[in-house]
């Protein structure tokens, strides 16, 4: 506990997680004593996961980085900060001489939802554009499928939840990645609301659900679509939701009767009769609500498979009402941040993308020009991205490598310089999630960074000096955070102050689309997207089957979110080798015990684990949590790299294997 008689400073957790805590930080004489969840936080009230509580144990950790680190022939150098942008300056101006911006790849991802880490974006656009990633590792499928449904990703406050009569937790599993959802669930389940759990597995989460119902993996479209026929032809639709704010009900309707009951059920190993069930619980007990997951996307189908669910809300009319909506993302405030790195796009000269998915196939390609620096921040692709072998062996091809991080990652210990970060107790920033916290939460700066680490907002900036990049905005933090939410501030007539001393979020859509508004070409929800056709895909929600495993390799590997680290960020101080999850009888047919170890191997690589017999791992399925480093065994070292159908989105679950126990026991 806090003591009443040090100083109180809030902080807010940077992780990209669905919960977006405010916190506060017991300091003593410039040293943080204690951290604890904030009690008067509207959303998370004071609760906080081991993620958040691990943040004092991170800043303080013995094994964290606190200077430059130049790659030599003997090892890792210190150097001075100035000499770190001496060198980075000298190379970045060498490189554009001879080979133009586009020889500079920056790779970033979302490993701190801070608003002031936006001036690595800021800095590469000053310098005139570079090789940038598109798409995404975790959840680009569902967006790009509601942006052709919705126009746009919209959730609803968590706590209109609590006015729907069912829920569908569809792939979602809040105990291990949602700790205020599942307070939110268990008062709805206390007043009555069905919850039904649709997964593979049967999660920690099935604990809080009325029903579990296992799926095969990779077939939610096919079960959606079997849904929709049964609440089509028994008359459990809205027809003036329909007739008012639908775009191609037709179409859909033609397409979803051939996809029987029967139909379904042998696609997803459901049987017709249950599905039928939870058609009508849906259909009938209303409002409802969907919860979507981010795993069910990461197939090749992903992006189908939410369309077909996106339109199960819209049939029924339960989008725009209390208690409804199909929930994935919540891009409620994102909208309204502007600030430098927007503005900053005009002095872009030159631009290429890749997809993030192929960053390893990417590297190796011959390119002109030819990458010859990479700059990676925000992420740990050498521990996240898919295929890891080839990435990392391309990866370490490249002439000049900079990696800006808190710990020595793997994707570090390959850099020719690393740079060190400034912990979020260490500045002042404002952060937001958009998946499914609706606020903006302020970070007060709690203590001075350690060993006078300056911090990437302001290595950049003295970087962007050093270079003459007069464009450049040579301003304090503090103005950039003031600049960065000037839209929002003008919209809804507040000050940064304001947002500094209160939790802010868009009051008037706490239901998302309750004025029936859709940001779509047509204005109206589209099951018939004319977008989605030009773009060469299907315009209508429709089910493509996941891809299958060989003979030689039968088993589908499932990659989720541990509990207890935001992928790998936590799993720095861990030493053991990953577990496997397997069902008994699949274990039996590799001659497989609890606690064997074993080896996963597929076509891209191998693992050694450990064999954990769980029933609740449907069969022919391995389960692997992702995020483990190379000294335990990283689970990428197995996945393929391949992309959904939508959003250019990582199809991590597409990913098959088989299973051996390890000799010499």
């Amino acid at each position: 506990m806090i003591s009443v008689d040090n100083k109180k400073i809030q902080f807010a957790c940077p992780l990209d997680c669905f919960d977006g805590c405010t916190l506060t930080a017991e300091v003593a004489d410039g040293k943080v004593l204690g951290i604890e969840g904030k009690k008067d936080h509207p959303l998370t009230k004071g609760y906080i996961c081991k993620k958040g509580a691990a943040h004092l144990e991170r800043m303080y950790h013995p094994d964290r980085l606190l200077c430059p680190l130049k790659k030599t022939v003997t090892g890792w150098q210190e150097i001075s900060w100035e000499d770190a942008l001496e060198e980075v300056s000298e190379k970045l101006n060498d490189i554009k001489s001879q080979y133009g911006t586009l020889a500079v790849l920056h790779y970033y991802d979302s490993g701190y939802c801070g608003l002031s880490k936006m001036a690595d974006k800021m800095f590469f656009n000053y310098y005139g554009g570079v090789t940038v990633p598109r798409g995404s590792l975790c959840w680009g499928a569902g967006i790009a499928a509601q942006k052709y449904d919705f126009g746009e990703s919209r959730g609803h406050h968590p706590k209109d939840h609590l006015n729907a009569k069912t829920i569908l937790l569809w792939g979602r599993n809040p105990y291990n990645t949602n700790l205020h959802l599942m307070e939110y669930l268990t008062q709805a389940k206390q007043q009555g609301t069905k919850i039904i759990l649709i997964d593979p597995i049967k999660t920690k989460s099935a604990q809080i659900a009325s029903e579990h119902i296992a799926i095969k993996p990779g077939t939610d479209g096919a079960l959606a679509l079997g849904m929709a026929h049964h609440l089509i032809v028994s008359g459990m639709i809205n027809q003036q939701f329909i007739q008012n704010h639908v775009v191609g009900f037709e179409d859909y309707e033609t397409y979803v009767k051939t996809f029987t009951l029967e139909k379904a059920a042998a696609v997803t190993g459901i049987d017709a009769d249950t599905i039928r069930q939870l058609a009508e619980d849906y259909g009938k007990d209303q409002p409802a609500c969907i919860i979507l997951g981010y795993g069910l996307q990461r197939y090749s189908n992903g992006g189908s498979t939410i369309r077909c669910i996106d339109a199960l809300g819209a049939i029924t009319g339960n989008i725009g009402i209390s208690g409804g909506g199909v929930n994935y993302g919540n891009r409620l405030i994102a909208e309204y941040i502007d600030g430098e790195v927007s503005k900053s796009a005009s002095a872009v000269e030159n631009h290429r993308s890749f997809s993030r998915t192929f960053l390893g196939e990417y590297l190796e390609k011959e390119n002109n020009p030819p990458i010859k620096a990479v700059f990676v921040t925000k992420s740990n692709p050498l521990v996240q991205g898919p295929n890891l072998e080839k990435t990392i062996r391309a990866f370490e091809k490249i002439e000049y490598k900079v990696v800006f991080d808190l710990f020595m990652t793997d994707t570090a210990k390959r850099a020719d310089l690393i740079i060190p970060c400034t912990h979020i107790m260490e500045e002042e920033d404002l952060l937001l999630s958009s998946m499914f916290s609706p606020y903006l939460n302020y970070s007060e700066k709690v203590v001075e960074p350690r060993n006078g680490i300056i911090g990437e907002y302001e290595f950049f900036r003295a970087l962007a000096k050093k270079m003459n990049l007069s464009q450049y905005p040579d301003i304090e933090k503090e103005e950039f955070l003031k600049r960065a939410v000037k839209p929002l501030e003008e919209a809804f007539h507040l000050t940064f102050e304001d947002l500094k001393n209160n939790f802010f979020t868009v009051e008037k859509r706490e239901i998302a689309w309750e004025d029936r508004n859709f940001t779509t070409p047509s204005g109206k929800y589209e099951l018939y997207s004319k977008r989605a056709e030009e773009e060469g895909l299907c315009p209508l929600p429709q089910y493509s089957p996941p891809l299958e495993g060989e003979i030689q390799y039968p088993l589908r590997l499932i990659t989720p979110h541990p509990k207890d680290s935001l992928h790998s960020q936590h799993f720095a101080f861990t030493k053991e080798i990953p577990v496997v999850y397997i069902h008994s009888i699949t274990a039996d047919q590799y001659g497989l015990a609890q606690d064997d170890l074993a080896r996963v191997n597929s076509k891209q690589g191998s693992l050694l684990v450990k064999v954990a017999v769980d029933d609740h791992v449907g069969r022919d399925l391995l389960m692997i949590y992702e995020g483990w480093w190379h000294q335990s065994g990283s689970v990428n070292f197995l996945t393929e790299a391949l992309i959904s159908d939508m959003g250019e989105q990582a199809a991590y679950y597409d990913c098959f294997c088989n299973i051996q126990r390890e000799t010499g026991q």
